[in-house]
Order: structure tokens, then C-alpha cells, then sequence
């Protein structure tokens, strides 16, 4: 056992031994530590650290170590036996327990033979404080000690006094680092599993967007040949009006139908966005009309005209929805007539609020609030409102898409949504969007209308869906085009190298092949090609969405004739950029 330390010896900067097997741990707790000015000796396994230990003992009291940091996993030994023989050897060290497999069990094995207990990751400042408690201890315990050495050696005939009192003294904080230990590990706990919850939210509508994607995606392959073979119809049967009719309806479900799966691409975040600095006091603005009207009479509007707001970053027509979308749901939860309120203010966020779907970064935030007097949300309904196809109306009477779509668009621009309800008392939902550095601009005028009309350029036309290739062939056909069609990347590569064509007009996710591969290897063959690409998913595809800007030219699916063509016209007039998009070779 180890002399006492003497109370009149400077105390020194602190000592560390931290033993872990894992070389890069051990040398990043040594350098967390050592930024704070606490010391730090490695060690690999607990043999070694016990020999370091023990040739301490007969040293200057400098020499010894504060505080021992041990993992429970060791090569040799378990952190918990390792723990019981370092204080064999020096009883007033505090030692901590370092284990990335946290359970119940391993730390009640803990209590009593350790004076803390941590689980990987720990947050670099709550690591050094909890070393630095342990420290503390350590130093309380020695100086503890030393006192009693020296009344003892005052006056012996309090030796048995002082030994109690420093017995009962030794107790009460043991019991207070034990009922400390087990507050925070509880506290540790209780984080744990909050941010497990949202971790699981956060993944489940992830999952959900995913999914929703691949649905819209194999909707608007079939949409484009609906959409194409009705107007074709309505085209061949001008005379005869009950076709008409019912080509019009059909067109009509049908453009319903595109709708319904850009809501999907838009909460699975695959949708085409165009960020923009906008004044979104002004977007407000302009829609204030239609909401009024898309609320009705019985219920009352109240818009507070923003004053000194940043602009933010969005896309117009999707913040124009987001709006909307509230605005219905919030009709939909005042069936007897109530207040509707719609406010707009500026929230610096620091990156720590709870309840915000998705999270989000620390940084300066521009809110949209809207608020209703409705029958208000349970907090198990907040938790999936954001769910697509979840909805709380009667059957028939909802998509439960809405605020899906929200939720993809915010999220979209970088923003995130927070949900304030209560039974009975109403809803606030608010939108947060990252405020914008540059000055907001105003809503462009539409192009001019583009001369479509085709000059006799050949297209060789890449789809693996049968019924669009068809389609398009048709449709290009049908407007002076000549076509060489392909249903397969590899086709058409051998069609590439023995035809001359003017354009590569391909799908962009195929089996064998994907588009931007396919155009890739195409523009080797045939460097003068113009390049178009058709996608029933988003140009997220393309992974660094500044591609688009750049000249890369995509179709969204479904596509009418005449959007078939201005594109065609608008890629044969774009310089030529397949080789920013290409894959990457070393």
C-alpha cells in the first residue's frame, strides 16, 4: 500500500493512466485531455498498467497517477477485475470505466468497484469533466488519508475516534459519488433513448421516401403513356364529342394522378427544386387570395404583414404549397368555423431544439408560422403527421399527403418543422427557412414560346420501359424526327458505334445500364451528340445538384409532346457537358 501524501507538497498538474487496446482511442482521449492541460500516459492492456503502477508506489507522490480511465474490454482482463486490482494496490484511486457496450448489467457489476462509469462515444467536455471530478476525488481521498496519518501520529488516544469518523466520512461519499453516478447514468439514459427516438423518426421517413420515390418513379413512366395515348385519342376523334368527354376526364385523372406522385417525389426529396432568395412576405402576399378562398367563409383569415425579414431560400412554388397545404389542413381541423393566423418572424436556431422534423443545423432561420382554433393533435399523431398516406379523416376524405409534402419541401431547403398541439386547443405548425444572404428576386417573366419544329435530326431513343419507348418513338416520329430505338443500354452502344445520330435521348435509371454511364460512353463514340436525359425520379440522381446548372439537360416523366420537343430543341442548342457527370475514373 502506498505512503500518504503530505499536504504541505505542491500538488502538480494531474496524471492520467488510460489503458485501452485500441491504439487510436487511447491516443485521442491522451490528446482530449492533454488540450485541457491534464496529463496522460497510454497503456495496452492491464498487465502493463499494473506494472506502471506499482513501480510508483515507492516514488515521490508526483510520480503517481490521479486517475485511471480503463475499458471494460481488455486483452488480458476485464475493466472490472483490472479496477479491483489497481486499488489493491493504491485504495485512494479513482478509476472510470470506459465501455461501448452499455447494459444494466455490466453496470451494476460496476457500482462499488468503480468510482464512474461512461459509454463510447463520449462528448469530448463531458469526458473531461468527469476526469477531472475523478482527479478531484482522487486528491480528496490522499489528503483524507494523510490527515488521519498524522492525528493519528498527535495524539493516539484518538486514533480509534478519528478512524471511525474518517470510516463514516469515507461511507457518505462513496454514497454520494454512488447516488451521483447512478443520477447521471440515468440522466445518461434517459439522452440515450431520446435520441434514439428521434434517430428512429428520422429513419422511418427516410425509409418512407424512399419507398415513395420508387412508386412515383413506376407512376410516371405510366403517366407519360396515359397522358400521350389520351391526347393522341382526342387528337384522332375531334368530331365525335362523347370521346372527347371522356379523353378530357381521362386527361384529367391523369394530370391528378402526375400531381399526386410529384407530392411523393417532393416528401422523399426527389423532386426537382430551384433554390431561390425570395421575400417571403411576399409569397404570402400572393397567395393570401387563393387561401381565402380555399378555407371558406365560416372560418376566419388573419395574415400579419411581416416588416424587416430576411430573405430565405426556397423554392417559390413549393413554399406557395408548403402554404396551402397548411392552410387546408388547418380548414380540415375547424369543421365548426374558427381562426386561421398566419405570422412570419426571424429564429436564430442553435442546433439543439428538440421537436424539429428534420433537425437542423445552428444558424439564422426565418419561421412561418400558421396557427388554428381546431380540435388540436395528440402527441402520438404528431409523431406521424408528417408520415405519408397517414391521415386522421374518414376514408375517402384525405390522400394524407399534405403534410408529406411539406415536410419534403422544408426539408428541401434546408429548413425543418416544429408542431405545437393539444387536444382541444388547436395547432401551431411552424416552417423553418434558412434565412438567405443575398437580396430576394423578383418572379421571372415566362420564356417566349420556342420554335419546336424539327430540322431532320436523327435521335437514337434509350428506354427499358416497352410502352415509352414506344411512345416517344411515335411522338418524334410523328413531328419529322428519324429514330433508331433501343431498349437497353448495351443495344444501344452497338447501335452507337455503327449509326450517326445528332442527339442521345436516354432514361437515366435502366437495369443494365445507367443513363449517365451509358452517356458517358457514348460521347467517345460520337463527341459531337447532343444529350437528353428522361427520368420519372429527380435530378438528385446526379449527385451534385450544381450539374443542372451546368448545362446537363433532363425530361421530367410524364412529359407531354410539346415538352418532349422544346426539350429536344433546347439540348440541341446547350453546349455539350456528358463529361461532368460521367463516372469518375482514377
Amino acid at each position: 500500500m502506498s505512503e500518504p501524501s503530505r499536504l504541505d507538497a505542491p500538488a502538480g498538474p494531474p496524471l492520467v493512466y488510460i489503458v485501452d487496446d485500441d491504439t487510436g482511442m487511447r491516443e485521442t482521449v491522451i490528446e482530449i485531455l492533454g488540450l485541457s492541460g491534464i496529463g496522460a500516459e497510454g497503456f495496452g492492456s492491464g498487465a502493463a498498467v499494473q506494472a506502471a503502477l506499482g513501480s510508483t508506489q515507492a516514488g515521490p507522490a508526483s510520480t503517481r497517477p490521479d486517475l485511471v480511465v480503463v475499458d471494460q474490454r481488455l486483452p488480458d482482463t476485464t475493466g472490472i477485475v483490472l479496477a479491483t486490482n489497481l486499488k489493491t494496490v493504491d485504495p485512494d484511486l479513482s478509476v472510470i470505466l470506459l465501455t461501448g457496450y452499455a447494459s444494466a448489467d455490466s453496470a451494476i457489476a460496476a457500482v462499488g468497484l468503480v468510482d464512474d462509469y461512461l459509454t463510447k462515444p463520449v462528448p469530448p467536455d463531458d469526458l473531461v469533466r468527469r476526469v477531472k471530478a475523478g482527479v478531484d476525488r482522487t486528491r480528496l481521498r490522499r489528503e483524507n488519508r494523510y490527515l488521519v496519518t498524522r492525528l493519528q501520529e498527535m495524539n493516539s488516544s484518538l486514533e480509534a475516534t478519528v478512524a471511525e469518523r474518517t470510516r463514516e466520512l469515507q461511507a457518505a461519499h462513496l454514497r454520494a459519488l454512488e447516488e451521483q453516478a447512478a443520477r447521471e447514468h440515468l440522466q445518461v439514459q434517459a439522452e440515450r433513448e431520446r435520441l434514439e427516438n428521434r434517430l428512429h423518426q428520422s429513419q422511418r421517413l427516410e425509409s418512407l421516401g424512399l419507398l415513395a420515390g420508387g412508386v412515383a418513379h413506376d407512376f410516371n413512366n405510366l403517366l407519360s403513356v396515359i397522358l400521350n395515348c389520351a391526347a393522341f385519342v382526342a387528337e384522332a376523334t375531334t368530331d365525335n364529342e362523347p370521346v372527347q368527354a371522356d379523353v378530357a376526364e381521362i386527361r384529367k385523372a391523369a394530370k391528378q394522378a402526375a400531381q399526386l406522385t410529384r407530392q411523393l417525389l417532393i416528401f422523399g426529396r426527389r423532386d426537382r427544386v430551384q433554390l431561390e432568395a425570395l421575400d417571403l412576405g411576399a409569397v404570402v402576399a400572393d397567395v393570401q387570395s387563393l387561401l381565402a378562398r380555399s378555407i371558406g367563409e365560416h372560418i376566419k383569415l388573419i395574415v400579419h404583414p411581416p416588416a424587416g425579414l430576411p430573405p430565405v431560400r426556397g423554392d417559390r412554388s413549393q413554399i406557395e404549397t408548403v402554404l396551402v397545404n397548411l392552410a387546408i389542413n388547418a380548414r380540415d381541423a375547424m369543421p365548426d368555423g374558427g381562426t386561421l393566423t398566419i405570422d412570419s418572424d426571424v429564429a436564430l436556431l442553435d442546433g439543439g431544439q428538440e421537436g424539429l422534423f428534420p433537425p437542423v443545423p445552428p444558424g439564422s432561420y426565418v419561421a412561418l408560422s400558421v396557427t388554428d382554433t381546431g380540435v388540436g393533435m395528440s402527441p402520438d399523431v404528431v409523431m406521424r403527421i408528417f408520415e405519408p398516406f397517414f391521415t386522421t379523416k374518414p376514408q375517402g376524405h384525405g390522400t394524407g399527403l399534405g403534410l408529406a409534402t411539406v415536410h419534403g419541401i422544408v426539408a428541401a431547403a434546408g429548413g425543418g418543422l416544429s408542431v405545437q398541439s393539444e387536444l382541444g386547443a388547436g395547432t401551431t405548425i411552424r416552417a423553418f427557412f434558412p434565412a438567405a444572404d443575398q437580396t430576394a428576386v423578383a418572379e421571372a417573366a415566362p420564356p417566349p414560346t420556342m420554335d419546336v419544329s424539327s430540322r431532320g435530326e436523327t435521335l437514337l431513343v434509350v428506354e427499358d420501359e416497352p410502352a415509352v419507348l414506344q411512345l416517344v418513338v411515335r411522338m418524334l416520329r410523328r413531328n419529322g424526327y428519324c429514330v433508331i430505338p433501343a431498349a437497353t443500354g448495351t443495344r444501344a452502344l452497338a447501335l452507337a458505334a455503327e449509326s450517326d445520330f445528332d442527339m442521345l435521348l436516354t432514361d437515366v435509371v435502366m437495369p443494365e445500364m445507367s443513363g449517365l454511364e451509358l452517356a458517358e460512353r457514348v460521347s467517345r463514340l460520337r463527341p459531337a451528340a447532343s444529350v437528353l436525359f428522361m427520368s420519372g425520379y429527380s435530378p438528385d440522381l446526379f449527385g451534385d445538384k450544381r450539374a443542372l446548372a451546368e448545362g446537363i439537360m433532363l425530361l421530367q416523366k410524364p412529359f407531354t409532346e410539346r415538352a418532349l420537343l422544346e426539350a429536344i430543341r433546347a439540348a440541341m442548342a446547350a453546349p455539350r457537358e456528358v463529361s461532368k457527370i460521367g463516372p469518375s475514373r482514377p
